[in-house]
Order: C-alpha cells, then structure tokens, then sequence
C-alpha cells in the first residue's frame, strides 16, 4: 500500500508539471429554459474533469483557466433532461455559448443539487423542495458514496445523524433511527427501493440513499416509528456513457464494477451495472462473495409520458459472525485478540434477490401527473448458524445454545398510484396527493435446529471441533404465511405568501391482514383465520419562511406496524406497535443555495412492543418453544439533530451530521424463568450512543493541480451502553476515527485512494443477541476507474 501512495505521488507530480505553461482558455455562457427565460442553479461541468460552474439568478455561467483543447460540456438541472456538447477551447479566447434546456419526460427522484433546494418525492411524495417539507430528509448522495468508496450501507449511514447500527456479519444490515430498531427480524417494511417496500442488501445499484426519520404510517403504512431507508436505484441518463472500475483493499477485497448507458433509439436508452465483489476480513474465517447485476431501460412514449424498467439480480454468500461468544463482557472481550472467530467456520447466509419493477409517468396540463410503480422480488435465502456461549466457570466458549439451520423464500409484490397536481384558490396555493397502495409479502421457512452441542472452544485459541450440526431443512412451499396490506393516503401542501408558509395536512386509512396460504397436498385448519387491523394515521405539518432563506418548522405525526400472531409463544391477538412524534426545527440556505443547514428537535415514542418472556434460562435462543410473547414496552427517545450538507465553493464539499439524543425505557417486564421478573425501566435501550458527530469535507484543485482532490473525515461516537441493563461492565467505550481521501483524475483515468479508520481505532458493536463484534482497524482501499 506504501508503494500505492507514493504511485499517487508521482501521478500528481506529474500532473503539476503538466499544467505548467499550458496555454489557457474560458468558457461562457447563459442557461434557458423551455420558456428562453434564465435558469439559476444548472450546472455545467466538462466531462472527466474538475472544472464545472453552477447558473447565476440570470442564467450565466463562467469557466475560467481551461487547457486549451476539446472537450465535452454537460448540464443538468432538475426537471430537464441532461444535455452534452462538444466544444474546442483555444488559447487566449472565450467559447462562448447559450443553452435550452428540454422538460425531463420522466420523473427523476434525485439528482445532485445541493443545499435546501433538493428536491424530493419520497419524503412527502410531493415534488417539493426541502426546505418546504416539515421533516427531517437526509440524502447521502452518489458523489459522497463515490467519495468515501462506501461499499456498505453502513458505510453510507455513517454520514446521518442518529442512526446506529447492531453488529453482525453475514445478516441484514439491523439499523436504529433515532434510538429504535427497524426491521431487526429482517422484515422489509422499513426498507424502499424507488419507494416501494423491498429490503435488498446494498450494491452498485444503488444512486443514493434517503433517510426519512420519524413515523412515515401516512405514506408507507404499518412500520416502525423510527423512519424509512430508501434507495434510489441508477436509472438510464439519456446519452453514452461507461465506467469501468477496479477496487482492491486490505483483507483480500477485489471488487471491479461496471456502469455502461446510452440511447438505443431517440426514444429508448438504457444503463447497466454489474459488479462483483469477493473479501476476508479482519476476523479469521470470515469472508463475502457478492455478484450483482442490474439493468435499467427508459422508453420515452411520448413528450409526457414514460415507463422505467428496472431489475436487479444478486446472489450474496457471507460467513455468520456473532463476535465474541454471548454473555462476555466487554473488559474481558478486550483483553483477546479481536481476530479470533469462535462460530462455525463453514457457517454462512446464502442467498440471492431477484426484483424487477416498472415506474409508469404521465403528466397532464397545469402541473397534474400520475405515477404508478409496480414490482415483484423473490428472495432466497440458506443460513446455517451456531451461537458461541461464554460459560464462566470454565472461562472457555460453548454451545449449550445449539445450531440453527433455516431456509426461507420471500416473495413481495407491491404496487402504488400516485395522482399529485397543482390547484389555485385565489392565491392559495395547493400541491396535492392522493394514493392508493397494495402490497402482498410471502415467506415460508423452515428450520432445524441441534440442541445441545458437546464440547468447549478455548477463547485464546478457538479451533473448531464440532461436526455434528443439523442438516439443511426443506421448504415446503405448500404453506405459506403472508402478509396483505392496503392503504388510501391524502395530502394537501397548502401554500401562502408566494410560498413563504406551507401547511402540510394529510391522512391516511391503512389495513393489513395476516394469514397462512394452503395449497398442493397442504390442507386448511378447520379451525384457520385470519386476522386484520385498520387504522388512520395523521400528518400535520407548518414550515415558515422567516426571513429569506431561513425556515422554521414543526410537524406531528403517528404510526402503527402490524405484529405478527404467534399462537405458539401465546400471542394470539396482538396490538399493533404504536408510535407518535413531535418535532420542530429550522431549515437555512447559504452561499447562494449551496449549502443546506438543518436544526431539529424530536420527541418520538412507541409502544407495545414485543418482547420475550424466558421460559428456561439455560435453554436455546433457538427453539421457539422456549419463549412467550409480551408487549409490555414502552420506550421514548428525545435529542436534537444538525445536519449540513453542500459545497463552500464549487469544488470544495462539506458534509455534516451531529446528533444528541437519549432513549428511555417508560415500562417494560420480563420474566426470565422462575426468578423475579426484570424491570426495565428507566434504563436506555442499549446500542444508541447519546452523541454523534460525522464530518467530511473534499477539495477538487482546479488550477495549481487539476484533476487533483484531497479529501478526509472525521467520525466521534460516545459511550453506550452494551447490554439492556445498562452495565458498568459492558459500556462501549467512545472513539473518534479518521479517514483520509486522495485522488486524481487526468482525462479518462480516475485514480482514488481512502485510508479508513486511520489512527486504527478499536471499537464494538452489539449484536441483536447481545454478543460485542469487534469492527474493523485500519484499511486501504484503492480503486482505479476508466470512464468515458
């Protein structure tokens, strides 16, 4: 990796030499619209390189100190089709040129515009700025990803205020917003793609990921309070373009991609990516293979209207790492050595996901559109599992907790309409939605579990002995437990004072149905029901416009999500988990919309939550016989959030994100066998650090070294506690981690290098069990990128 910095070094040597003495020319201009009236806020940038500019308040644009030669100038803005020319720039003179944009004939959910100003469909399914939107919507863009050479969605996560992550390895990312857990049983109600309820594991598909946080019941239904992860997938930009990229790192990752497009006919364009990724890791034994494909197709039927294709193909394989074996504290966890693996080495989570999805578009006159967006997954998945046990009295690991085998297909189909229009009463103005969504979830399982396994693992030297684990189960498709779900939403974004102060009002009517699918030689129970809950759901919300640029706002919401009957733990007629928020703030734009400034102040709170009583203390986690079902909890979380996102200049990044907050449990009970029952409250829900703070900043050289960018973060978590006791003995201690960037570009060739976790900072993680995984020290990732 020495021999890789100082390759960095010479490159950029070389390019500093380059530049010397070039002959430099300008570039100068004005932005349209469809109207030939000035655009502020295009930008226009040239085409692998550094130089770009964004459209003044009267359309104009300057590049300065341009090499002379030929080039490819783009712009973009939201709402229009993107749009490239060649141009030849010559010594001592200034290409001048003006520019129309064309309407965008189909409706992008994000592009790369900064501060305030983005503009978002998902948070409000409004296509309204942020700054009009009473809501808290972080967006980690492409340009971060890239940055930061995010290969995870932890990776992603990082640069959001109050959210955390569970440990694991080998499992579904297991996400906390604001204090709560979103879909710790892998469900996907939390999760969206394009909106729409899938749960997919992070790739190269992926364009940018949008934290909604808060209850979200009036637009998305049953979910938990926390808030809603979205990713918005890569869609087909209208013109050739390919990008082929190579990344290589410590413990054995080697990862190329490729992201190729174009049209294939003045109304039909596409886009592929592809990558495959293969690692080790830190931790003995464990490694990941993941292989993903996902094409996407545009046909523009007519000026105003259009149908997206979108698929994704992905087969995954990881080992199961839990960490250090359950019931280790963590002082006696960092006296080990952080490497060592004690599960079973050929234990991992197997699976692939499958999806495609079609998002129809037509826009009427004066504003009105209708979206519709239908899709279908299938998801497989094979785990194999054993849960390492710290027994005290012999100060070793064992399995008393046995091995777990499970096999499971889901299959989801969903499907939401979207009417939104633009309506005048005098001068009111009013944005306004009203929807219509389905949603149909399958998933049979099936597993078997062994129950105890002999033998003891040392905790110095864990050598796996064991080999008498359980077979792979057989699914029988036959029965097939699933989930229906159906919705009605309205909303009014009701507007004033040329849209200084917006009301937003809005319900939604919500029913879903739990049951079990017969079919093939499976006979329905003669005693077989169903069970079904409806509920409304409110959102009120006021955002004000103080003075220019500087917005105030509050907002009050609700939500529910369904609970599964479990007749076999004793809950045969659950209550939905319930949740409500309060939560108010401020929004600022600076330096001419370039940088956004979010403040927010949250009260959020849920409760019957599902817990578990302990029928035999020494039994397995993994018989389910050996649990009863309790709502007992009620938890709450208070803090405020700070979030600043944009660019100081038009080459220098800032990325900012704080959050302070604490959780508390009102009222919660367990009985663990015979002993007396455990009271919770009072006590913080483990795995949520009171304090946060993410930043990152990037500065791309334009002149001394073009193509040249130096880039770095810094990331600071505080204590928390590790166990639902809140243990003296079990407090994740705070650390602080750098990273640092450094990359350069010179025509087509792209050349990155991160340092993550710098000073090689040792931390933990909890698992959703209770065991502490150790995270990753010190890495390098390179990468090396051919883009036309």
């Amino acid at each position: 990796m020495g021999r890789i910095t100082i390759l960095f070094f010479i490159l950029s040597l070389f390019a500093a030499l380059s530049v010397t003495g070039q002959a430099l020319g300008v570039i100068s201009g004005s932005v349209l619209d469809q109207d030939q009236s000035p655009t502020e806020g295009a930008h226009v940038f040239l085409v692998q390189t550094s130089y770009g500019a964004t459209s003044d308040l009267e359309g104009k644009f300057l590049l300065k100190n341009i090499p002379a030669g030929e080039y490819i100038l783009a712009v973009s803005k939201i709402g229009f089709q993107e749009q490239q020319f060649v141009i030849t720039v010559a010594a001592d003179e200034t290409t001048t040129l003006d520019i129309s944009l064309t309407p965008a004939t189909y409706h992008l959910d994000e592009i790369a515009v900064y501060g305030q100003k983005r503009e978002t469909i998902h948070a409000i399914r409004l296509n309204a700025p942020l700054e009009q939107t009473p809501l808290s919507v972080n967006i980690v863009s492409q340009e971060l990803l890239t940055q930061q050479q995010a290969i995870s969605l932890e990776d992603a996560l990082r640069n959001v205020s109050g959210l955390s992550k569970f440990g694991s390895y080998g499992i579904s990312d297991n996400i906390n917003i604001r204090g709560f857990d979103i879909g710790l049983a892998g469900g996907p109600e939390n999760y969206r793609i394009n909106g729409v309820m899938l749960r997919t594991p992070y790739s190269n598909y992926v364009e940018e990921v949008q934290v909604l946080k808060g209850p979200a019941s009036i637009l998305y239904g049953d979910v938990e309070p926390g808030g809603i992860i979205n990713f918005v997938t890569k869609k087909p930009k209208g013109y050739d373009h390919a990008s082929l990229e190579l990344k290589v790192g410590e413990y054995g990752l080697f990862r190329p991609s490729i992201d190729v497009g174009g049209k294939l006919s003045d109304n039909l364009s596409y886009r592929l990516n592809t990558v495959y990724e293969t690692s080790n890791s830190f931790r003995d034994e464990v490694y990941n293979e993941q292989f993903m494909v996902a094409p996407s197709l545009l046909w523009n039927i007519g000026s105003q209207t259009s149908l997206n294709v979108d698929a994704l193909f992905m087969q995954n394989e990881a080992t199961i790492d839990w960490g250090f074996p359950v019931g280790l504290s963590i002082e006696r966890a960092q006296e080990l050595d952080h490497s060592n693996f004690y599960g079973y080495p050929d234990g991992t989570s197997e699976g692939n996901n499958n999806m495609i999805m079609t998002t129809f578009v037509h826009r009427f006159s004066k504003g009105w559109q209708i979206r519709n967006v239908t899709s279908f997954s299938n998801q497989n998945r094979l785990l194999h599992d054993v849960y390492p046990i710290y027994d005290a009295a012999t100060d070793s690991v064992a399995y008393s907790f046995g091995d777990y085998s499970e096999k499971s297909r889901t299959n989801t189909f969903s499907n939401f309409l979207d009417i939104t229009g633009d309506v005048y009463t005098g001068s009111v103005r009013h944005r306004l939605l009203a929807g219509f969504d389905f949603s149909d979830i399958s998933r049979p399982v099936v597993g078997n579990f062994v129950f105890p396994i002999p033998g003891m693992l040392s905790l110095d030297n864990p050598v796996w002995e064991n080999t008498a684990l359980s077979s792979a189960p057989i699914l029988d498709d036959d029965v097939s437990p699933f989930t229906r779900r159906i919705g009605f939403n309205i909303q009014d974004l009701v507007s004033l004072f040329d849209d200084r102060l917006n009301l937003l009002i809005g319900g939604r009517f919500s029913q879903f149905t739990d049951g079990t699918r017969y079919s093939g030689d499976a006979e329905e129970p003669a005693d077989y029901s169903e069970t079904s809950e409806s509920r409304f759901t409110p959102r009120v919300g006021l955002t004000f416009e103080l003075i220019d640029k500087l917005t105030v706002y509050g907002s009050y919401a609700e939500s529910f999500s369904s609970v599964t009957p479990q007749p076999g733990r004793g809950l045969l007629d659950p209550e939905p988990l319930l949740g409500d928020q309060i939560e108010f703030g401020i929004k600022q734009s600076l330096l001419n919309d370039r940088l956004g400034i979010t403040l927010a102040y949250f009260d959020l709170n849920r409760k019957n939550v599902l817990q578990f009583d302990i029928i035999n203390p020494n039994g397995s986690i993994s018989d389910p016989n050996n649990f009863r079902a309790n709502q007992s909890g009620e938890h709450s979380s208070q803090g405020v959030e700070l979030d600043i996102n944009g660019k100081l200049f038009d080459n220098w990044q800032f990325f900012g994100a704080f959050s302070y907050f604490q959780t508390e449990v009102i009222k919660e009970i367990i009985q663990n066998g015979d002993s007396e029952p455990i009271d919770f409250a009072g006590k913080e829900l483990p795995n949520n650090p009171n304090t946060k703070l993410s930043l990152w900043t990037q500065y791309t050289f334009k002149e001394a070294i073009p193509g040249l960018s130096l880039g770095g973060g810094v990331f600071y978590q505080s204590d928390m506690f590790g166990d639902r006791m809140n243990t003296d003995e079990n407090i994740i201690e705070a650390f602080t981690r750098f990273d640092l960037m450094l990359g350069y570009q010179y025509k087509y060739l792209k050349f990155q290098l991160n340092v993550q976790n710098l000073g090689n900072t040792e931390t933990f993680q909890r698992s959703i069990f209770g065991s502490f995984v150790p995270q990753y020290p010190r890495r390098i990732v390179a990468s090396i990128a051919f883009e036309l």
